[in-house]
């Protein structure tokens, strides 16, 4: 039996909705296990993988085709799970003797959970996040100085920008701005310029629980977005904000559209030719002119934009990915506003809860124990330095009184020995040596 052709049935039973017909997870799973079936296919057109072919081996090349994508651990291990979870209920259905995927041969390839995960994860610096803005911002202001001469790699520059600026500044998921190969929903084809509001400092985007929400979209991102817009002059609000550059997509792009229009290819290939091959136009000003809206830049070609950009930049990297990724921008906004206000407000921000925004920066609470344990330690070492004093003084300096309230209470003691003296006098019972030593505080 063709694994395809129970999916529904498992989507079903797995789907979280009414009937099975909605849910995040429903999503995943169909998006996950589709993406293994055409891997396994011989043939992608038919996508007709029996149970039969669901062996360890397979499921092995799987896990290492997964971990060879460039995806962080978690997402890695999060797509196999998806795939695992699907032969556990293949297995319990009787369409598989077992369940392949949890083979320790299997899973072998998967990278490996630590359970480490607070400070661990890469997290953009101060100082790597100022070294990659001053580099595309004077990339994009060279660029742009040619712009007359060379549109194209001005929009490019001024796109690459824009993208570093908003995921320094915003904390957004890469998926909530960029396009999802695997999910066809509005919101996961890329942020539109529709999705914009600069007067406002706001993005709208689809977050992680399925739901738009605003986000704030700081001062120092705007002018990005400014440029971008003016350089890239998008012909309607579906643009794209970050569209995709790459020559055949934009090609394929505009060959469908034309053909859907009554083009025939014959024709679409003049037009092509004459202003793009003969022509000054490039592909996306083509676009423009005949008002096709491209399709954006995937989260696998922005992460190829930053691995670019980090070279160039001169900015070296000694982690496991070896360039500035785009949750690592998001766990650096993370740590600037988990020190300046707290767990709450920058789970706010990033639109989380605020119990696993403190899992995730908990190295940052227990760093500032340690300061504060640090001088708790050195306070008490001080204070054990210090020799109580004995004798008339009945305080040191480690009781915590300042110099003028102890002179008030010396002056008060010398006032209750004179009262004493007169008193003693009057009964002849003191001598002038007594009074000079009360005076002299004796």
């Amino acid at each position: 039996m063709a694994v395809l052709d129970v999916l529904e049935d498992y989507l079903t039973d797995k789907g979280k909705g009414r009937d099975g017909e909605s849910g995040q997870y429903r999503r995943h799973a169909d998006r996950e296990v589709n993406r293994f079936v055409e891997f396994l296919a011989a043939d992608p057109s038919t996508s007709s993988v029996t149970f039969g072919e669901l062996t360890v081996e397979s499921l092995r090349e799987y896990a290492r085709y997964l971990s060879r994508q460039g995806w962080t651990e978690g997402t890695v291990r999060n797509y196999y799970a998806h795939v695992s979870g699907f032969c556990g209920w293949a297995a319990r259905e009787g369409y598989l003797s077992g369940n392949p995927a949890q083979r320790r041969r299997a899973k072998e390839p998967l990278p490996e959970d630590t359970g480490r995960k607070s400070g661990e994860q890469q997290a953009w610096t101060a100082e790597q996040r100022e070294q990659l803005l001053s580099y595309v911002d004077a990339r994009a202001h060279e660029a742009i100085d040619d712009v007359a001469s060379d549109r194209q790699a001005a929009i490019k520059a001024c796109r690459d920008r824009a993208l570093v600026y908003v995921l320094c500044f915003t904390g957004v998921r890469g998926a909530e701005i960029l396009a999802d190969d695997g999910d066809d929903r509005r919101g996961r084809d890329g942020l539109r310029w529709a999705d914009v509001a600069l007067e406002d400092n706001s993005i709208q985007v689809l977050g992680k629980s399925g739901k738009w929400d605003d986000r704030p979209l700081p001062e120092p991102a705007v002018p990005s977005i400014e440029r971008v817009r003016s350089v890239l002059a998008p012909s309607s609000e579906d643009w794209p904000v970050f569209p995709t550059l790459d020559y055949p997509t934009l090609v394929q792009t505009f060959t469908q559209a034309m053909t859907s229009r009554g083009y025939d290819i014959g024709e679409v290939e003049d037009l092509r030719r004459e202003q793009v091959n003969d022509g000054e136009a490039s592909v996306i000003e083509l676009l423009a002119d005949y008002d096709i809206a491209p399709p954006a830049l995937t989260t696998h070609g922005a992460r190829a934009v930053l691995k670019r950009l980090t070279d160039e930049a001169g900015i070296e990297l000694d982690d496991k990915h070896g360039y500035l990724a785009p949750h690592g921008a998001r766990r650096g906004v993370g740590e600037v506003l988990v020190r300046a206000y707290g767990h709450a407000e920058a789970a706010r921000y990033l639109d989380n809860s605020e119990e696993i925004v403190r899992e995730h920066y908990s190295h940052i609470e227990a760093g500032e124990l340690a300061d504060r344990a640090e001088a708790a330690f050195a306070e008490h070492r001080e204070k054990q330095r210090r020799p109580a004093k004995r004798g008339a003084e009945e305080h040191t300096e480690d009781s915590g009184v300042d110099t003028e309230s102890e002179t008030l209470r010396g002056e008060l003691r010398n006032t209750q020995r004179t009262v004493g003296w007169i008193q003693s006098r009057r009964q002849g019972k003191t001598s002038h040596n007594s009074l000079s030593t009360v005076c002299n505080g004796r």
